[in-house]
């Protein structure tokens, strides 16, 4: 249901088909108290580059989430144009070109783990031996092949986030989209699954798009850092981080980073 007063107009074309992500003026809202509409995104331009690790960074309640739901296409826009892979994605037939790793793992307590890393593949016509190769390639991926056969009871909080990171890799995805996915882990485990993210993405050469609230993560893991108003979500400021990888938050080009976007924010 559009907001009263407007109408749905059909979005032009893809203009530029060599971007993984790029969305024009896409705005959205959604049902709130008293029939009235809650304004949540408002004119959001984004363009993502091939290979780029982008952080989408605000407070609460700055339509994080649903920026990154609307880019999945679990959620349709009111308005704007989306385009994944060159194809406005309303017309994207090719969803295993992008993958999404939730906040919480969801993984299913009566599989072991690979048979949970291998479901991700099982709504598509890959042929099940090919599809436990896989399975076990993406666990070894992530560091955890000798525990392919427990039970998620039988995990810490840091095995069962890289079995949701396997599970998202098994796709063998162009585009990870990323909702707080290490939000839940203690500061040690946290930091390891950091260089964990930075090994695959160098390795698999895939573009990253991750929603964080912690500030020194996104400095830590992106090439450029999207900094949201708070709602109606819009654009504040794309900031660029310039210092190359590693990353230590203590030494002072990186440090500076981090107190400019808590500024912002």
């Amino acid at each position: 249901m559009m907001p009263a007063g407007e109408e749905r107009t059909a979005p032009a074309p893809c203009a530029d088909d060599t971007l993984p992500i790029s969305l024009s003026k896409v705005g959205k809202s959604f049902p709130g108290p008293n029939g009235a509409r809650l304004e949540v995104l408002r004119d959001i331009d984004l363009a993502v580059k091939e290979h780029s690790i982008v952080g989408l960074l605000g407070a609460s309640g700055a339509g994080k989430s649903t920026l990154l739901n609307i880019i999945a296409g679990i959620v349709k826009p009111d308005r704007g144009r989306v385009c994944i892979c060159g194809a406005r994605s309303d017309e994207l037939n090719d969803w295993c070109a992008a993958s999404y790793m939730f906040q919480d793992d969801r993984l299913l307590p009566w599989r072991t783990a690979v048979r949970n890393v291998e479901f991700a593949l099982e709504a598509s016509a890959t042929p099940k031996a090919e599809r436990v190769r896989r399975a076990r390639e993406a666990f070894r991926l992530v560091g955890l092949d000798t525990f392919e056969d427990a039970f998620p009871y039988q995990l810490s909080g840091g095995m069962r986030s890289r079995v949701a990171l396997a599970r998202s890799l098994v796709t063998e995805p162009k585009i990870l989209l990323m909702d707080e996915p290490f939000s839940r882990l203690d500061a040690q485990t946290r930091s390891h699954l950091h260089g964990e993210l930075l090994r695959i993405h160098s390795l698999m050469a895939m573009t990253v798009v991750f929603v964080t609230h912690d500030v020194e993560e996104a400095v830590l893991l992106a090439d450029e850092v999207v900094v949201m108003s708070p709602r109606p979500g819009t654009i504040r400021e794309i900031v660029p981080i310039a210092p190359s990888r590693p990353r230590d938050p203590i030494e002072p080009e990186v440090a500076a980073y981090i107190r400019r976007l808590r500024a912002l924010i």
